[in-house]
C-alpha cells in the first residue's frame, strides 16, 4: 500500500514469516478533515502484538485503532496528543481484558509518529524500532525497551561476556509494553527531529531485525532506482530469503521525504 502526502511518500509491507497468523498492525493516516490542529499532519502507527494467536492480533489492532482515533480527535499539541493517545489506547486494552478474561496477558509494542511540515515527532513503548536513514547511515531514533540494552551495558561493564549476552534468553524480553497496566517506560520525543530531503523514516516490528543493518542500508540505497513500495517489498523479500526457521511476523512503514 502506498500513500502520498505533500512531499512524503509512504509504503507499507508485511509478511507472516513462519507463523500462520499475523500479530502486527499498521496504520497510515493523512489528517485533512480532522481537528483544527491536526489538519495537514501525517500519522504513522505500528504495533507488534503478543499474547498468542488471538490475543496478539486483538491487542495490536485495538491499540492502533484507539491510538489513531484519539489522536485524530484531539486539538492538543503534537507531543500532548501523542501521550494522551497512548494512555487512551492502554486504557482501552485494560477494558478489553476486563470484559474478556481469556485475553489476560495480551499486549503490544507501539510506535506512533507524526510528520508536521518538516518535523518528525514520535512516541514508542516496547522494542519496535524507529529508524532514520540519511546520507547512507541508518540511525535508531527511539529507545529499546527490551532487555538487550541492559545486557549490552553489562558487557561494557565487564559483568557479562559478549558470548553469554548473545545466548541470554532474556535478550528479547520486554521491560515495558502496552498491556492495560502502568506504562513503565515510554519514549516520547521532547523536541522534533527536523527532516531533510531524501530522508527515509522507517517504523518496523522486530521481525525486520532478521536483517543486519548493512543489509537494510543496501536496500535503502537503491532509491531512487526503486520506489518506496519497491524498497519496502524488497526488505520483506530479503527477510523471506534469509530462511530463518523461527522467522517472526515482520512489518514495515517506510516514509520517503522527496
Amino acid at each position: 500500500m502506498t500513500k502520498q502526502h505533500g512531499r512524503c511518500v509512504v509504503a507499507t509491507a508485511q509478511i507472516a514469516g513462519t507463523r500462520d497468523y499475523q500479530e502486527d498492525s499498521v496504520a497510515v493516516h493523512v489528517l485533512a478533515g480532522a481537528a483544527a490542529k491536526r489538519a495537514g499532519e501525517l500519522l504513522l502507527v505500528l504495533a507488534d502484538g503478543m499474547g498468542g494467536h488471538v490475543g496478539g492480533q486483538i491487542a495490536s489492532r485495538l491499540v492502533v485503532e484507539q491510538f489513531c482515533q484519539d489522536y485524530t480527535n484531539t486539538e492538543a499539541s503534537v507531543v500532548g496528543a501523542l501521550r494522551s493517545s497512548l494512555n487512551s489506547a492502554n486504557e482501552q486494552l485494560a477494558e478489553a481484558v476486563a470484559e474478556t478474561p481469556g485475553l489476560k496477558g495480551m499486549g503490544t509494542t507501539l510506535v506512533g509518529c507524526v510528520i508536521q511540515g518538516n518535523d518528525l515527532y514520535w512516541i514508542s513503548i516496547g522494542d519496535s524500532p524507529l529508524w532514520l536513514f540519511r546520507d547512507g547511515c541508518l540511525q535508531r531514533l527511539n529507545a529499546d525497551h527490551s532487555m538487550l540494552p541492559l545486557l549490552d551495558e553489562m558487557v561494557r561493564n565487564g559483568e557479562l561476556s559478549s558470548a553469554a549476552a548473545k545466548k541470554d534468553m532474556r535478550r528479547h524480553m520486554l521491560r515495558s509494553a502496552v498491556a492495560g497496566k502502568v506504562l513503565e517506560l515510554v519514549d516520547l520525543c521532547a523536541e522534533p527531529r527536523r527532516l531533510q530531503a531524501d530522508d527515509i523514516v522507517l517504523l518496523a516490528s522486530d521481525g525486520v531485525e532478521t536483517l543486519a543493518e548493512d543489509e537494510l542500508i543496501a536496500v535503502l540505497e537503491k532509491y531512487p532506482e526503486q520506489t518506496p513500495q519497491q524498497l519496502a517489498d524488497n526488505i520483506m523479500d530479503r527477510i523471506g530469503a534469509a530462511g530463518n526457521s523461527a522467522q517472526d511476523n515482520a512489518s514495515i512503514i517506510l516514509c520517503r521525504c522527496e
